[in-house]
């Protein structure tokens, strides 16, 4: 028998129920996925060459399902059953829609707008720009991400604990996975000219770190509401890509 997930886990309450379980795989499994992870955030932060970093993450992505497969996790615990594509799509749509919309209204204040003036736009013509948002963000960030971490971690996590402490887990882990980005974010975006300093560094990283655990927090809510990675995926697409593009029109002073 195939396990599925009840379809209503994205009502919090539910967070604490019993979970269908007929097969449950080694622990192992966990901890080689664990494992994986960080291998796959040291390599691609500090050795795979830029060009290089969407092709290893979708490598890496690929490798986590065989893992979690091996193991006995089924396709809906791992948000990849087709039977529930339609719906993971219209909720994704949906919240795509928003983060789009706020990423909008802050690029448009004015007290807000130089937070995306990131160095890293300096130069970046409009076909860079275009092949960020639309290739390398949705298949070498959103879609690797989503599946590592609301895919194969979550579902290997759902096989052991609740709900409510895999989720916690897991966005915990999607958190500590953006040390290495916070730290390089600190030298190029303008949040880094408030000072230097171990204090401040470690306290910007945290401040990181702890928005994208809370987003991993919504990430999976979403993934539940929509019973599919689609739907975390198309809102993680929506605002990276969003604030991207923003970024690219603040610096290149495009935006009225």
């Amino acid at each position: 028998m195939t396990a599925s997930l009840p379809p209503d886990l994205w009502r919090q309450p539910n967070w604490s129920v019993e979970l269908e379980r007929p097969t449950q795989p080694h622990r192992r499994h966990l901890l080689v996925v664990i494992g994986l992870l960080i291998a796959w955030n040291v390599f691609a932060n500090v050795i795979v060459p830029d060009g290089w970093t969407g092709a290893f993450a979708l490598a890496g992505a690929g490798v986590l399902v065989t893992v979690a497969r091996s193991g006995g996790v089924g396709w809906d615990y791992l948000g990849l059953d087709s039977n529930h594509l339609g719906q993971g799509i219209k909720v994704g749509l949906v919240g795509a829609g928003v983060v789009a919309a706020g990423v909008l209204a802050a690029v448009a204040l004015p007290f807000s707008r130089e937070g995306f003036a990131d160095d890293r736009f300096v130069g970046v013509g409009i076909g860079e720009m275009l092949y960020e948002s639309l290739v390398r963000i949705p298949l070498g960030t959103a879609l690797t991400e989503e599946i590592a971490f609301r895919g194969v971690l979550l579902g290997l996590l759902l096989m052991w604990f609740s709900p409510l402490k895999a989720t916690l887990v897991a966005a915990a882990l999607f958190g500590l996975w953006h040390v290495l980005p916070g730290l390089d974010a600190l030298e190029t975006n303008p949040a880094g000219d408030i000072g230097q300093g171990w204090l401040i560094t470690t306290a910007g990283v945290a401040v990181q770190v702890a928005a994208t655990a809370a987003a991993g927090m919504a990430f999976t809510w979403l993934r539940f509401r929509g019973r599919s990675l689609a739907a975390p995926f198309l809102v993680h697409w929506g605002l990276n890509a969003s604030a991207y593009v923003a970024g690219w029109l603040v610096v290149r002073n495009s935006w009225a």
